[in-house]
């Protein structure tokens, strides 16, 4: 888990949720088509534009002076859902939609036109004023007006609906639903179980981690490689997502002993560590964004429980869909059938009791909402693929019924 692939990933997290890169190059771009337009742009015709180098200048500012209107409008209405995304709904919510979000095209739409009409102010400036003005110059800033209008009209709409509490859900549901696509795609080549008995003999050696942050990436093909031709047991014991300190036991390779310090790097080098979690790739986290609005609108605070239960209904839907896919312990074997490799990942059933769980600990009070998580126990028990997994579901919706048997009021009447 060498620092230089963790460092390119970070930078790469950064480029998709940073909001000032898109806009720099739209900056850029705006100064760049300024000048081709009045390199290469159409001559005045007298026939057709008689507009004035003077009349020109008045016109650009007058356009400068509406896009900045609009991009205010625009700030305002950002300002407004983020606090909106960050308060009502989950911080790792409004950091998914900074990673997604159309507001980075559209600012670099919005400076892409200032830009442009600035640099053509600048380059009509030393210009004779009773000149006619380049006609490229003014049609290119009357489009690009037009277009930051109707990008400003989209956006009002985009951003009324953002702040729909069902829509969030949606829009979260089907990030899980991609991210179980690309997580099932990177696992075609292992073989997935729910669970797997490995101990570390008593010459194993132990797999430290190198640095802080957290699992984003495993190279199983380059594991098995290595475990193949070196005959190695590799084990590691966190998979994606999972958090790592420096100096910290991941896992371990058993005999024979690798022969040097520089195989244990060949397998460190197999994982990335970045400071950040990838909601890309990283299911845990997408399932915990949606857990979060649920956990917020249970809060005292919030106290908004059908929130809570549209959040649950979500989870059922999530964990059924997931119960079909190859997700779980990652392994490799061998043409005698014993385990190569082995990474450690969450299974479905660690999910569904760690989401679960935390719901029903804000959600203990109301029967709408302990009866959604009977529906979630009971549905993930139905769905499941392995014995683990549907234990894990049934003890879940045991403890719910609990829970529920232990509301009956004063009067011996259940809720």
């Amino acid at each position: 888990m060498p620092n230089i692939r963790g460092t390119v990933g970070d930078f790469r997290t950064t480029s998709k949720e940073d909001q000032a890169l898109l806009a720099l190059l739209g900056a850029l771009c705006g100064v760049v088509a300024a000048f081709v337009v009045d390199l290469y742009g159409p001559d005045p015709e007298p026939s057709t534009l008689t507009v004035t180098i003077t009349q020109a200048r008045a016109t650009l500012l007058s356009a400068l002076a509406l896009v900045f209107t609009g991009l205010s409008i625009v700030l305002a209405l950002t300002a407004l859902t983020t606090g909106n995304m960050a308060n009502k709904f989950s911080p790792r919510f409004l950091r998914m939609k900074l990673r997604h979000s159309s507001d980075k095209w559209m600012l670099s739409a919005f400076v892409f036109t200032a830009s442009f009409i600035v640099t053509s102010q600048i380059l009509l400036r030393n210009r004779d004023g009773e000149a006619l003005a380049p006609p490229g110059m003014l049609y290119g800033s009357t489009a690009l007006v037009a277009i930051t209008g109707a990008i400003i009209i989209v956006y009002i709409d985009s951003t009324l609906h953002s702040l729909r509490v069902d829509r969030a859900i949606r829009w979260i549901v089907r990030h899980i639903e991609r991210a179980a696509k690309r997580h099932e795609h990177e696992l075609r080549h292992d073989v997935v179980v729910s669970e797997i008995d490995v101990t570390a003999s008593s010459g194993s050696i132990d797999l430290v981690a190198r640095e802080n942050g957290y699992v984003v990436s495993i190279d199983t093909d380059r594991l098995d490689d290595l475990a193949m031709r070196q005959g190695l047991d590799i084990v590691i014991e966190t998979g994606i997502g999972a958090p790592v300190v420096r100096g910290e036991r991941i896992g371990w390779v058993s005999a024979p002993t690798p022969d040097d310090d520089r195989d244990l790097s060949d397998i460190l080098d197999c994982g990335v560590v970045a400071h950040d979690r990838d909601p890309d790739s990283d299911i845990g986290y997408t399932i915990h964004v949606l857990v979060d609005i649920g956990l917020m609108a249970l809060s005292p605070a919030v106290n908004d429980p059908q929130t809570g239960v549209q959040c649950i209904e979500a989870l059922t839907q999530v964990f059924s869909d997931l119960a079909g896919q190859e997700i779980g312990i990652r392994t490799r074997v061998r043409a005698d059938g014993t385990p190569s490799v082995v990474v450690r990942e969450n299974t479905v059933g660690d999910w569904l009791d760690a989401a679960g769980r935390q719901l029903l600990l804000y959600g203990a009070t109301d029967r709408t909402v302990t009866a959604s998580l009977l529906r979630l126990g009971r549905e993930g028990e139905r769905a499941a693929r392995s014995d683990r997994d549907r234990q894990l579901a049934a003890a879940f919706a045991v403890d719910v019924d609990a829970v529920r048997a232990a509301g009956a009021g004063s009067d011996g009447r259940a809720w």
